[in-house]
Protein backbone atom coordinates (compact mmCIF):
# COMPACT_ATOMS: atom_id res chain seq x y z
CA UNK A 1 0.00 0.00 0.00
CA UNK A 2 2.83 2.49 1.14
CA UNK A 3 4.47 1.54 -2.32
CA UNK A 4 1.47 2.54 -4.37
CA UNK A 5 0.98 6.25 -2.15
CA UNK A 6 4.73 6.82 -3.60
CA UNK A 7 3.64 6.39 -6.87
CA UNK A 8 1.07 7.84 -7.22
CA UNK A 9 2.31 11.09 -5.61
CA UNK A 10 5.26 10.70 -7.91
CA UNK A 11 2.79 10.77 -10.68
CA UNK A 12 0.98 13.55 -10.01
CA UNK A 13 3.69 16.06 -9.41
CA UNK A 14 5.68 14.93 -12.85
CA UNK A 15 2.48 15.35 -14.78
CA UNK A 16 2.75 18.88 -15.28
CA UNK A 17 6.47 18.51 -16.49
CA UNK A 18 5.36 15.75 -19.01
CA UNK A 19 2.62 17.85 -20.36
CA UNK A 20 4.81 20.78 -20.58
CA UNK A 21 6.52 22.07 -17.89
CA UNK A 22 3.74 23.96 -16.53
CA UNK A 23 0.23 23.48 -14.46
CA UNK A 24 -2.46 23.03 -16.95
CA UNK A 25 -5.88 24.61 -16.56
CA UNK A 26 -7.93 22.10 -15.37
CA UNK A 27 -4.73 21.39 -12.92
CA UNK A 28 -5.37 21.98 -9.08
CA UNK A 29 -2.58 23.89 -8.55
CA UNK A 30 -2.00 27.63 -9.40
CA UNK A 31 0.41 29.59 -11.74
CA UNK A 32 0.30 32.84 -13.42
CA UNK A 33 -1.07 33.14 -16.52
CA UNK A 34 1.39 34.46 -19.79
CA UNK A 35 0.21 37.60 -21.54
CA UNK A 36 -0.72 36.08 -23.86
CA UNK A 37 -2.92 33.58 -21.90
CA UNK A 38 -4.23 36.43 -19.77
CA UNK A 39 -5.49 38.46 -23.28
CA UNK A 40 -6.90 35.29 -24.66
CA UNK A 41 -8.84 34.51 -21.35
CA UNK A 42 -9.83 38.59 -21.05
CA UNK A 43 -10.92 38.14 -24.60
CA UNK A 44 -13.35 35.68 -24.69
CA UNK A 45 -14.63 37.21 -21.80
CA UNK A 46 -13.74 34.66 -18.93
CA UNK A 47 -11.91 37.45 -16.96
CA UNK A 48 -11.76 41.09 -16.70
CA UNK A 49 -8.59 43.53 -18.06
CA UNK A 50 -5.98 43.93 -15.79
CA UNK A 51 -6.78 47.90 -15.75
CA UNK A 52 -10.72 47.31 -15.03
CA UNK A 53 -9.51 44.92 -12.26
CA UNK A 54 -6.71 48.09 -10.63
CA UNK A 55 -9.50 50.29 -10.74
CA UNK A 56 -12.12 48.36 -8.91
CA UNK A 57 -8.92 48.04 -6.27
CA UNK A 58 -8.44 51.76 -6.46
CA UNK A 59 -11.65 52.67 -5.59
CA UNK A 60 -12.05 50.31 -2.64
CA UNK A 61 -8.36 51.60 -1.29
CA UNK A 62 -8.30 55.46 -2.48
CA UNK A 63 -5.60 55.96 -0.31
CA UNK A 64 -3.24 53.19 -1.58
CA UNK A 65 -1.59 53.17 -5.33
CA UNK A 66 -2.30 49.75 -7.75
CA UNK A 67 1.16 49.32 -8.80
CA UNK A 68 0.96 45.91 -10.75
CA UNK A 69 -1.19 42.64 -11.33
CA UNK A 70 -1.05 39.15 -12.10
CA UNK A 71 -3.99 36.84 -13.23
CA UNK A 72 -3.17 33.52 -11.45
CA UNK A 73 -5.01 30.21 -12.33
CA UNK A 74 -6.59 28.45 -9.84
CA UNK A 75 -7.78 25.68 -11.71
CA UNK A 76 -11.22 24.59 -10.93
CA UNK A 77 -11.53 27.53 -8.70
CA UNK A 78 -11.35 29.87 -11.58
CA UNK A 79 -9.10 32.73 -12.12
CA UNK A 80 -8.32 35.33 -9.38
CA UNK A 81 -5.99 38.63 -9.51
CA UNK A 82 -3.12 39.64 -7.27
CA UNK A 83 -2.81 43.36 -7.46
CA UNK A 84 -0.52 44.62 -5.83
CA UNK A 85 -1.00 47.82 -3.82
CA UNK A 86 1.45 50.83 -1.77
CA UNK A 87 0.54 53.14 0.54
CA UNK A 88 2.45 56.56 0.68
CA UNK A 89 4.49 55.44 3.51
CA UNK A 90 5.77 52.40 1.09
CA UNK A 91 3.91 49.71 2.73
CA UNK A 92 2.42 46.51 0.27
CA UNK A 93 -0.46 45.53 0.63
CA UNK A 94 -1.80 42.16 -2.23
CA UNK A 95 -5.33 42.28 -2.89
CA UNK A 96 -7.02 39.57 -4.44
CA UNK A 97 -9.55 39.85 -6.85
CA UNK A 98 -12.06 37.03 -8.31
CA UNK A 99 -11.02 37.49 -12.24
CA UNK A 100 -14.23 37.27 -13.68
CA UNK A 101 -16.63 38.84 -11.40
CA UNK A 102 -14.23 42.17 -9.83
CA UNK A 103 -15.49 41.23 -6.47
CA UNK A 104 -12.46 41.88 -3.89
CA UNK A 105 -11.99 38.38 -1.99
CA UNK A 106 -9.02 39.39 0.76
CA UNK A 107 -6.16 41.48 1.48
CA UNK A 108 -2.80 40.92 3.06
CA UNK A 109 -0.12 43.04 4.29
CA UNK A 110 -0.27 45.78 6.37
Amino acid sequence: MKKVVHIFVLVLFAMPVVIGGSAVAGSPFKHSLTADEARDARKSGHVLGASEVMRIVQKRYPRLRAADAHLISHGRRGARYKVKMLSTDGRVVEVTVDAKTGRILGTRGN
